[in-house]
């Protein structure tokens, strides 16, 4: 009898050809789409960067270095002191340190290109859309930098940073590398002056270090792999709410009734629910993931693993089936089916990662990883880079214990007579 009710359910779904476009047809255009717009960005290749960028300064420094050295020999510091600080200011000019030991570093120095312009230039500059940033320094900024540091001088400096709104990403890389040269200035300098010590540039590791880290071994994530595994995790989801509404109108059409004066066990016609949506959700991701294959090369290291993976996302897609049934006998309307499809897939999408991590929060990343794509998602990465089946175990655990709450649920929601809720 259960084999029967699966074979009609079957049938109405293969029989529609506007669920089966949005099914497979919509989430093949979405990862063509984005899989080729982002193609180099996830495939490891280091994007192209120049910035050029303008340094405009109003006085040089050296000029506000001796005025600041004629203001300390008027103070009452002894001789020893004096050449002590007049050692150390002469090290910590500023821009000097910017100009020579962060943007002359020569790993950055084949991304960032620096001109040092007249004051009286400036104008022109900014007119100049080749440029990322523009950096002016004001009169005195030197001057009252030593000051603050060494005579207690009460004068905040401030740098003039111009971004390109056009050139955000290289204008952002200069607002970022100037915040943490002048946090880590701060610091060495309030860290120098503190314990008596003279502070070098060196001191101060002004030199940007980086460097771009594998893992070994490891298959890199591709974008079209990326958007292959979160667009299939997400419309798998739909499978769910279509069975809900198949079910429901099952039950319009007094089918359910009739199998209650038929005799037969509701939970036959229950778990006929669920085995349909499993398998469906199981087909499904087999010819998006097989299509995939063939078109862009996007394929598995360990076919095991995978089949496993997805018998386990397909039983998470499958209960959340049987809830939107119960739901929708409950309420007597299709309302739950049409919420999950448009309100809560999306949060799903959004918070599990399908369409990339969109969000910093901790809690919410943790409360994604918890949704069935989310799981799934990250399941999918660690075997498509080659990792085993023991690695997916959190992931394996956190789809069945999601399919086990669910289906609870939708046991204790299901009605026990026909038309009528218990």
């Amino acid at each position: 009898m259960i084999s029967q009710f699966i074979k009609k359910q079957l049938l109405l779904m293969i029989r529609n050809p506007q669920i089966l476009l949005t099914l497979i047809g919509m989430p093949l255009i979405l990862i063509t789409i984005l899989g080729f717009a982002l193609g180099g960005v996830m495939s490891g290749e280091q994007p192209s960067i120049e910035a050029k960028v303008a340094i405009v300064e109003q006085r040089d420094g050296p000029q506000e270095l001796e005025r600041f050295l004629k203001d300390l020999e008027q103070t009452n510091i002894p001789n020893e002191g004096k050449e002590a600080i007049a050692e150390s200011a002469s090290q910590l000019l500023p821009m000097k340190i910017l100009k020579e030991e962060v943007l002359g570093n020569p790993e950055l120095k084949k991304y960032i290109m620096v001109e040092e312009k007249k004051p009286e230039e400036l104008d022109d500059v900014r007119e100049d859309d080749s440029y990322s940033a523009i950096i002016e320094v004001p009169k005195d900024f030197t001057y009252n930098i030593l000051h603050s540091l060494f005579l207690e001088g009460n004068k905040r400096p401030t740098l003039k940073v111009y971004q390109n709104e056009g050139k955000e990403l290289t204008s952002n890389i200069m607002k970022d590398l100037l915040t943490g040269f002048q946090e880590q200035y701060s610091l060495s300098s309030t860290i120098g002056k503190s314990s008596g010590f003279i502070v070098d540039a060196s001191s101060m590791g002004s030199g940007v270090k980086g460097e771009i880290a594998y893992v070994e071994d490891k298959v890199a994530l591709t974008s079209t792999a990326f958007y292959a595994v979160g667009m299939s995790v997400m419309f798998v989801l739909y499978i769910a709410s279509n069975m809900g509404s198949f079910a429901f109108r099952e039950k319009e059409d007094h089918v359910f009734d009739r199998i209650i004066l038929a005799n037969v066990s509701i939970w036959k016609y229950f778990s006929s629910i669920l085995a349909t949506t499993v398998i469906l959700a199981f087909l499904q991701l087999g010819i998006l993931f097989g299509v995939c294959a063939l078109l862009y090369g996007v394929t598995w290291p360990n076919m095991i693993s995978f089949m496993i993976v997805t018998v386990f996302i397909s039983l998470a897609v499958g209960s959340i089936g049987t809830l939107l049934t119960s739901l929708n006998y409950r309420a007597n309307s299709e309302t739950f089916s049409s919420f999950f499809s448009t309100v809560v897939v999306t949060v799903f999408a959004f918070i599990g990662g399908s369409f990339g991590q969109l969000f910093s929060s901790d809690f919410i990343q943790t409360l994604g990883s918890l949704t069935p794509n989310g799981a799934g998602m990250t399941a999918y990465f660690k075997i498509f880079q080659g990792y085993n089946l023991m690695d997916v175990y959190p992931e394996i655990a956190s789809l069945l214990i999601f399919t086990f709450v669910i289906l609870v649920l939708s046991i204790i929601l299901f009605p026990r007579e026909g038309g009528k809720t218990v």
